[in-house]
């Protein structure tokens, strides 16, 4: 695993491609992904009644959902 600090010092890790058959998914998948895992742990939260945390993470699913459209449509934002 290396490390590396990013422009903004940020620490990130990768991690090398062990199976070289598995393909890296494309950022409108890794979005769709990130939406539907965010959906799941939405209804978790909704059925402990720890709303804000619903909320906040709808926010986060919905801005997942509206990446991976855009990254479908090739469309760069600012």
């Amino acid at each position: 695993m290396r490390r590396s600090t990013s422009s903004h010092g940020l620490l990130s890790m990768s991690v090398p491609n062990l199976n070289p058959d598995l393909r890296t998914p494309d950022p409108a998948e890794t979005a769709q992904y990130t939406g539907e895992m965010l959906e799941s742990l939405k209804k978790i939260a909704v059925q402990q009644r720890q709303l804000l945390l619903a909320h906040l993470l709808d926010l986060a699913a919905l801005e997942a959902k509206s990446l991976g459209k855009s990254q479908d449509q090739d469309i760069l934002l600012p």
